[in-house]
């Protein structure tokens, strides 16, 4: 595929440790090896300004990794963003940038903003998460401005034009699906996976199993993630006398984290908001069927519920479990390469 872009530096909050670092942002490392692939003559340079915690260039797939070891100290803060346009400023100078890529509307698009309309160089951006929400004081630096905006889904694309009134251009993650395991008989019933925080909204999970335990007493579930709420939750559980059907697993490497999806007959996601949802197409593909509310890339299919109350999450689970068994399939969400693709258009616009 041909491009008229040739330096292409990311900046990001972090970014993986090393190549065995497989849970840090998986989507973004998904398309840098997929982009990578595609264009293995471009030079890609990833900027970091918070995680890894150290401050020595490393090579991540034959990608140049500069973290600046933020650490997300606030005090750092002011001298984390010179140290960023000191290190663009001197990357710069040696293999002249054509594109800057930032991830999340936050310090990365304000100093990509701010270093790419100094120098004329074209820069993107791409809405991550809440970001898109109400509160954002890094939205100013984007208005009125040449930066391309990229979201993830309709519901994320919605949600960024009703809060600033920013039109963005839609672009989903891919998958790597060359990693996934052999499907497997399901030895979980209902799985959850994803941070233990107030957003997940993992209390109404668990009041959802203890429903469904009423006439299923032997249903196991599991939730995969690690939190703040983790002890809150413990403690739910506990009380609910549910500790025979619900564990806890905690955070689990990715590949440990697809092979427990290959074994689960249903992901229940309870979340109230999400930008996209990376785990709906990990689900899909490993043969799951997904209850979930109408958030980032829901999509109604046979494979798909989408609810609007826990009560019908409830049912939804209650049908799904006591449907006659069926062979699993892999769905794919996304045509493969679609991000790649899409995001190589917007370089040489």
């Amino acid at each position: 595929m041909e491009t008229q872009t040739s330096h292409i530096v990311f900046l990001t909050p972090g970014f993986a440790k090393s190549e065995t670092d497989s849970t840090t942002i998986p989507a973004l490392q998904v398309y840098l090896k997929s982009l990578k692939l595609i264009l293995p003559n471009i030079q890609l340079t990833l900027i970091t300004f918070q995680f890894p915690f150290s401050n020595k260039p490393y090579k991540w797939h034959d990608i140049d990794v500069i973290p600046l070891n933020g650490k997300n100290a606030y005090l750092k803060k002011l001298w984390t963003w010179k140290k960023v346009l000191q290190t663009l400023k001197k990357i710069h100078l040696k293999n002249p940038i054509t594109t800057v890529h930032s991830f999340w509307i936050g310090e990365c698009s304000f100093i990509g903003s701010r270093f790419s309309k100094k120098h004329n160089i074209k820069h993107i951006t791409t809405v991550m998460g809440q970001d898109a929400n109400l509160n954002n004081s890094y939205v100013k630096s984007l208005k009125n401005s040449n930066t391309k905006i990229v979201t993830l889904s309709k519901n994320h694309n919605a949600t960024l034009l009703k809060n600033y009134k920013l039109d963005s251009v839609i672009i989903p993650w891919d998958l790597d699906s060359a990693i996934f395991p052999e499907l497997q008989e399901s030895t979980i019933d209902i799985l959850g996976v994803g941070s233990l925080n107030k957003v997940k909204n993992y209390s109404v999970f668990i009041t959802i199993i203890a429903n469904l335990v009423q006439v299923n007493p032997n249903l196991k579930a599991e939730i995969i993630g690690e939190g703040s709420l983790r002890v809150l939750l413990e403690k739910q559980i506990e009380f609910l006398k549910l500790k025979n059907n619900i564990t806890l697993i905690g955070q689990l490497p990715r590949q440990a984290v697809l092979k427990k999806m290959s074994q689960a007959k249903v992901l229940l996601h309870t979340s109230t908001y999400e930008s996209f949802g990376y785990v709906f197409l990990e689900a899909l593909y490993s043969g799951m069927q997904i209850v979930s509310f109408d958030v980032g890339v829901a999509k109604p299919l046979s494979e798909w519920q989408i609810c609007s109350s826990k009560k019908e999450m409830e049912d939804t689970c209650k049908l799904i479990l006591n449907a006659p068994k069926k062979e699993k399939k892999r769905i794919s969400l996304i045509q493969e390469d679609t991000c790649v693709s899409s995001y190589i258009k917007l370089y040489n616009e």
